[in-house]
């Protein structure tokens, strides 16, 4: 009895489709992939509308018209559904046993457990391959890093420019058309992200947080920005031909830093740095973690609930990045053994609600003998 995989999903959003196929299609499809012995053959079931493009583009070793085999369910007498579709195929190539994402659509799987196929999900990606990146891939990280480091390197050019009024707020420059006026950080995310839209990576929820802002590491950042205040500026950008992301953070302060942000940021600035050199095949994530960790409770930045927010470092230090901007592997507590060629970021920070917060990534492709970092861009924190 033949064993299958079997995706329905869109590859825009979808890794595992996306990594599987190799195109982009925006409405879901079927994906099914025999396996005989340690071979899979994978077969895509595909519209109209986009079948005989993906007989030309997409990496599966067969295509075909979806049509049919909904016809064939009908014959059967099936409601109409990609999974009854599926479900045709499947039966006529005698598969009782599907693997299937963990995220794969609960309705589909109960109507193909309906039609007497035994559904068992994957604990994660149905292609645990994909830590492993191949020198194609690094290639496509590469640039959407590239692009990273270059908008980033807008947004600090632009807020070195700027003034600051007698409010303490951050003006435009002034040579801008807008000279004098209060800068924001939807101004600043504007700069960076015009840029990446012109040179074919697509921003997603760019952070620019300032002051209080920055103490919490997902928030956006909204409204003025204030002189002498961190302001934390993560950009994690998707290249539109490929699907692969960047991701890289940096913490400015427009005017002077106080002795207490000054301290944070080379700590953090030790710790990225401890946790890079330590990055290596062979290497246990947890080791690189808990090494920061120790380094910033020892600089007497503790972790932990003040007054009902969290403080310190209350976040992993890093993650894989690849078709989806986080993925396995974790830099953690949890642990993971590092190996050649996985893409992974590091990025420590801390955070405290009265200073507000303090982060560096960096991402980096792990080698035999240490990493090559992708980011390669500097670290400044006061830009006066």
């Amino acid at each position: 009895m033949t064993t299958a995989k079997l995706l329905i999903s869109d590859s825009e959003h979808h890794a595992d489709m996306l990594y599987v196929s190799g195109m982009f299609v925006p409405d879901a499809f079927i994906v099914i992939g025999l396996e005989d012995n340690s071979n899979t053959t994978w077969f895509g079931l595909l519209s109209p509308l986009e079948v005989d493009r993906a007989k030309v583009q997409s990496k599966l070793d067969a295509v075909h018209l979806d049509t049919t085999w909904h016809e064939k369910a009908k014959d059967k007498g099936w409601q109409r559904s990609l999974s009854t579709a599926a479900a045709a195929f499947l039966q006529e190539h005698q598969v009782q046993h599907i693997t299937v994402p963990a995220d794969f659509p609960f309705l589909y799987a109960q109507e193909l457990i309906a039609l007497g196929f035994e559904v068992s999900p994957s604990p994660a990606s149905l292609f645990p391959q994909r830590v492993i990146k191949s020198e194609a891939e690094i290639t496509q990280l590469t640039k959407a890093e590239a692009l990273t480091a270059q908008s980033m390197l807008k947004a600090e050019q632009f807020i070195a420019a700027c003034g600051i009024n007698n409010d303490g707020l951050v003006t435009y420059p002034s040579e801008h058309e807008r000279a004098g006026e209060t800068v924001t950080s939807e101004a600043i995310r504007a700069v960076i992200e015009t840029f990446l839209i012109g040179q074919g990576a697509v921003p997603s929820h760019t952070i620019v947080a300032c002051a209080s802002q920055s103490a919490d590491p997902h928030d956006m950042g909204s409204g003025v920005i204030a002189a002498n205040q961190p302001i934390i500026i993560d950009i994690f950008p998707r290249l539109v031909t490929s699907g692969y992301w960047g991701d890289m953070t940096r913490t400015y302060v427009k005017g002077k830093a106080s002795d207490k942000l000054k301290h944070m940021y080379q700590t953090v600035r030790e710790g990225q740095s401890m946790g890079l050199d330590m990055v290596q095949a062979g290497v246990d994530t947890a080791n690189i973690h808990n090494s920061i960790t120790a380094h910033f409770d020892a600089q007497g930045f503790k972790t932990g609930v003040v007054n009902g927010k969290q403080g310190g470092f209350f976040h992993g230090t890093g993650h894989g990045v690849g078709l989806d901007i986080h993925e396995n592997p974790r830099v953690s507590s949890n642990g993971a053994i590092l190996e050649e060629r996985m893409v992974i970021t590091i990025e420590p920070g801390l955070y405290y609600a009265d200073i507000g917060g303090v982060r560096l990534e960096d991402l980096v492709v792990v080698r035999e003998h240490g990493c090559d970092n992708l980011t390669n861009f500097h670290r400044t924190l006061e830009l006066e």
